[in-house]
């Protein structure tokens, strides 16, 4: 298991998420940091290692891993950090704020190198 990097808060934000094998499933985020989230996985969808896209209320995708499973829950981190911004909204519960600040961040698109 990897050491957290920041704090998480408590949260309801609802999302989904989808796995390298086409699975689409909801989830409800129960913390939240810059860094990742824990969700309930109590069916065992989610592999150890597996990395998902990740959608939290309205943001995303989120290109994550599965970092630890424990029970029925399963620690998700992001391969890079939430922005500032929408993970200062997320974490007020100002969802429609959120998605609209994601939309609006550029950091989050991939990069592409230029020979």
């Amino acid at each position: 298991m990897r050491a957290r990097q920041s704090d998480r808060v408590l949260t309801d934000a609802r999302g989904s998420y989808r796995t390298s094998r086409g699975m689409q499933w909801d989830v409800e985020i129960a913390d939240l940091s810059e860094g990742g989230c824990r969700v309930a996985d109590t069916h065992g969808r989610l592999r150890l290692g597996e990395f998902i896209r990740l959608f939290i209320a309205g943001t995303g995708p989120h290109l994550a891993e599965v970092a630890w499973r424990q029970a029925g829950n399963v620690g998700i981190a992001f391969t890079r950090p939430l922005p500032n911004r929408v993970f200062a909204l997320l974490a007020a519960s100002e969802w429609q704020a959120a998605s609209e600040a994601f939309s609006q961040d550029h950091t989050h698109l991939a990069m592409r190198r230029l020979v």
